[in-house]
Order: structure tokens, then sequence, then C-alpha cells
């Protein structure tokens, strides 16, 4: 079975009430917040493995600075590439989606699963840095131990494979970090002449956009839906009945 891997500070309902019915995939969270109490959450959300890692665990094996945007060194990113290089191997392919994509539904996955079976990397399409020019965008708040040239783009949602997940970790094993994720995925895959393709399902993943519900179809990733009220919203777009799911009220 494979894994996807959505990327939370903490934990929200709307989230969970979606991948606990999914039957394909082994489903885990990753929860940034190390003193969040999950209790209530791992009570009701049976099909949901929630993972709280230290701060230390990634800072001793080189999984920091994928995201330094957020002005913190260890992130739910370093995290959740931590978890999968080094504690639970065991998945051929893992998607990592962070809380604010939206997709329709698990079929959103499966098939693209279908179409790309042994593909290591999937992401939005990626820019060149021919040169590694430091000039304009992050260029030179990023330390990266290759040399040129350099990839990058949106990598919100992403799926691995195995291999790509080794690359990674073969990477902060030897340098003790990592850098920027959306220079980091796309770079590792082409510096180790990995298979990487960009679906066209990835498309419609920008940095600022607002999406309204004409836009969503079932098949693809949309980015950003910040506000999760939204994504109830869009995945029940008809004014068919839906089917009632039980509500639970976290405090």
């Amino acid at each position: 079975m494979n894994a996807i891997c959505l990327i939370t500070f903490r934990p929200q309902q709307i989230w969970c009430d979606l991948l606990n019915f999914f039957n394909n995939y082994k489903i885990f969270v990753i929860v940034d917040d190390i003193g969040f109490n999950l209790t209530t959450f791992v009570k009701y959300y049976s099909n949901i493995t929630f993972i709280q890692i230290a701060n230390e665990k990634c800072f001793s094996n080189g999984y920091i600075d994928t995201n330094f945007t957020l002005k913190k060194l260890i992130s739910g990113w370093d995290k959740a590439l931590y978890y999968f290089g080094i504690e639970d191997k065991n998945y051929d392919f893992i998607w990592f989606i962070e809380d604010d994509v939206f997709f329709y539904n698990e079929n959103t996955i499966i098939q693209i699963d279908n179409q790309y079976k042994s593909d290591d990397l999937l992401s939005k399409t990626y820019n060149i840095n021919k040169d590694g020019n430091e000039k304009g965008w992050l260029w030179d708040r990023i330390n990266i131990q290759y040399s040129p040239p350099y990839y990058s783009n949106m990598m919100c949602c992403v799926r691995f494979s195995k291999k790509m997940m080794s690359c990674i970790n073969d990477y902060a094993s030897k340098h003790k970090t990592l850098f920027f994720l959306e220079v980091l995925f796309p770079t590792i895959a082409f510096k180790n002449n990995l298979f990487y393709s960009c679906p066209s399902e990835f498309n419609n993943i920008f940095y600022r956009h607002n999406f309204t519900k004409k836009d969503i179809t079932p098949n693809n990733f949309y980015h950003p839906v910040k506000d999760l009220d939204h994504h109830n919203d869009f995945r029940y777009r008809t004014e068919i009945k839906r089917i009632s799911m039980k509500k639970f009220y976290f405090h």
C-alpha cells in the first residue's frame, strides 16, 4: 500500500473527515505542534496515523531548513521527510500534501497514480536556473551543495518514490541539512537522474489565487485554498444531498 501524508501545524476536522474514509492508502497526518493534544483525534479517526516528532530528531539527522519562509529551522516538512526517510521506509510511493491544497477525493489521487506508475517525482512544472544566478526570488538565501543548474517551483503537493526519498535522505546525511523545498525536490530529482513528471493535474497550483466553485473539477489539485470551509463547499458542488457524517467538536 502507498501512503498519503498531510502536513499540518495542527489537525483540522474537515481534513480528517475526508482522509479517514480513504481505502487505498495508508494515511498519515504530520502535526508540527508537538504540544498539541491528539487524544480526541486518535479516538475518532482510527484510519489515520497522527505523527508528532521532536525537533531534536530532525536536527540530529540533518532534516532542517526546508521552509525558511516560516522563519523557523524545523517545520512540518522537515518532520514529514524525516519520518519517511528514517523511521518508516515501508512505502513505494508517498504523497506529501500541505493542508491548504484542495483536491476532490481519493479518486483524484488514484487516477494520477494509475497514469504515473513508476515516476520518482510528480509535481507542478519546474523552472530552471541555468547558471545559479542569485538575483531575484529567494535564490540568495538558498545554500545548495550542488553545482548549477538548479530547478524550482511550487512543491506544496508532490509524490515521491522510495528512490526519491532515499536520495533526500542521502543528502541530509551527507550535508547535515536540506534546503528550501521548492528547489530541493526538483533539483534532487535531476541531480540523481530520477524519473520526473509534471502532470497537468498540478497546473492549478499557484502562490496566490482565488478559486471559485466553477474552477473546480474532480481531477485536479488546487492551491491555495486556505479557508477550509471552502474545501467542503468545493467538494460538494451540486445540490445533491450530502451523506451525513457524525461531527465531533474538539476543544
